[in-house]
């Protein structure tokens, strides 16, 4: 989805938000936070900061990232690196060397473009994505950089083990086909209804009324005078999208992440 710098798209041009109906909930997540004015405000302080970080806000961990992306940045252009302890479907490894070929990975050659952000500890935290599917690894030991690895993979528990598994069954998919899979990726369920709530959102935004935004989103029919008598389940229906439009705005966008 892109748009101008600093922009949201227009909420009537459904083909600007097209590319968001293959996204994953990791980046329909993005696409909440990065319309967060506070959000937009860190990160702007945060790039002009000459030494350091200026106060708490704008740190990434307070608002679930390794680092800034840039707020300009839509899908599928943006890369956000999410944080373990808000995106559970973080994979952990060990990078070792490689004894055998069949056994190592090389970034570059996985077709599709990494992002890595190192911390302070000395861990990497990886992106792989085509910025509409992510998958995400942290390397507690050892590193991407260094050309092909050995990969061990640090799993433990029952429950807390079946979404970084789905992490590692998709990795292994995309390092076989060079791509990633519809079958391990396939589209979100609800993604629809994702997508019309950030039409919604930046509808509400722009000054829409809901007339407006039911017309456009939902049915002809609120185009009629009597709209609201004629079909009041239209009604309804709209004040719904923007009632979980605004819980998504105000951080509800988190549970995408754990979903």
């Amino acid at each position: 989805m892109r748009t101008g710098e600093g922009q949201a798209a227009d909420w009537r041009d459904a083909a600007a938000y097209a590319p968001l109906l293959r996204a994953d909930r990791s980046i329909l997540a993005w696409e909440w936070l990065r319309r967060d004015a506070a959000y937009r405000a860190a990160a702007a302080r945060a790039r002009e900061a000459a030494t350091g970080l200026p106060d708490a806000d704008a740190q990434p961990a307070r608002w679930g990232l390794h680092a800034f992306e840039s707020p300009d940045m839509s899908a599928p252009d943006a890369r956000p690196v999410w944080r373990a302890d808000i995106h559970p479907y973080v994979l952990k490894v060990r990078a070792d060397r490689p004894l055998e070929r069949a056994d190592s990975l090389e970034l570059a050659r996985l077709g599709v473009s990494s992002t890595i952000v190192a911390s302070s500890d000395g861990h990497e935290h990886v992106l792989i994505s085509d910025g509409l599917r992510a998958i995400r690894i942290d390397v507690l030991a050892g590193s991407l950089n260094a050309g092909p690895v050995c990969l061990r993979y640090l799993l433990g528990g029952f429950a807390s083990a079946e979404r970084p598994l789905l992490t590692l069954r998709r990795l292994l998919d995309l390092r076989r086909r060079g791509r990633f899979s519809t079958v391990l990726h396939p589209v979100e369920a609800r993604v629809h209804r994702f997508v019309l709530m950030l039409r919604a959102h930046d509808a509400i935004q722009s000054g829409a009324t809901q007339r407006e935004i039911a017309a456009e989103l939902l049915s002809a029919d609120a185009r009629e005078d009597r709209w609201r008598v004629s079909v009041p389940t239209l009604r309804s229906r709209v004040q719904r999208l923007a009632r979980g439009a605004r819980a998504m705005a105000a951080g509800g966008y988190r549970s995408l992440l754990k979903a």
